[in-house]
């Protein structure tokens, strides 16, 4: 990848831990224990991300916030949990706002991508106010080069129109821009799709399996630091 020059990176599931949820869940909600609340936490994310490609296709755009609480709301009534509104909330900003778990490897690998010269980016689904949140608990506001949100476009991932939109925001050609996610591969072929190339972050612990639907990413790297070995 000798002539990228930009990098982007995805949000939640690259730069913080949305399994985090599960954790938040089991304290929020009568009678959930562990077990069940992975099954919640994986349900509620699944099923605002089927919301996003939803309201892309039927051009219905909503703020990503407003989706993830739908998602939560349906997460919890499919596993048989009536929890009112109020604590629904308090769930959905413990998570994306108060309690985000980020990844120890996400401030020393954006230091090591701007110390070798690329100007690092996060592109994400999140809502300005949202990102804003993640930056500061990620401690990388000093490190990057900007923070581009799909609600500029009012379009989400994986659409291509978000992925170039992305590119002109950051003055570089789109085969010239490496976007690197974490989480499952939709991200990585969105991008790729769109021109971008691509990093798959596939950390050990998360033990993801390598699908296989869409193109293949450009690099897989196990730390974000080893994007950088990756553009050197």
């Amino acid at each position: 990848m000798d002539d990228v020059t930009t990098v982007t990176v995805d949000s939640y599931s690259t730069l913080v831990d949305v399994d985090s949820g599960a954790a938040v869940l089991a304290d929020r909600v009568d009678g959930l224990d562990e077990r069940e609340a992975t099954a919640v936490s994986g349900t509620w994310r699944t099923q605002y991300l089927v919301y996003s490609m939803l309201v892309n296709d039927i051009d219905a755009y909503r703020p990503f916030r407003e989706l993830i609480d739908h998602g939560l709301a349906y997460a919890l009534a499919a596993h048989g949990h009536d929890v009112d509104g109020a604590t629904r909330d308090a769930i959905s900003t413990a998570v994306y706002e108060d309690r985000l778990a980020v990844f120890d490897d996400v401030r020393p690998g954006i230091e090591r991508l701007v110390d070798a010269g690329y100007p690092v980016y996060v592109l994400s689904n999140g809502s300005p106010d949202m990102l804003a949140h993640l930056v500061e608990a990620a401690g990388v506001g000093d490190l990057l080069a900007g923070v581009i949100s799909a609600d500029e476009v009012e379009t989400y991932k994986p659409k291509a129109e978000l992925y170039r939109h992305a590119a002109a925001r950051t003055g570089t050609p789109v085969d010239r821009v490496v976007h690197v996610s974490g989480g499952s591969m939709r991200d990585v072929w969105g991008a790729k799709h769109a021109g971008m190339r691509t990093a798959w972050l596939a950390r050990p612990e998360k033990r993801l399996p390598r699908e296989s639907l869409g193109p293949a990413p450009d690099a897989v790297v196990e730390r974000l630091g080893g994007v950088a070995d990756r553009l050197s």
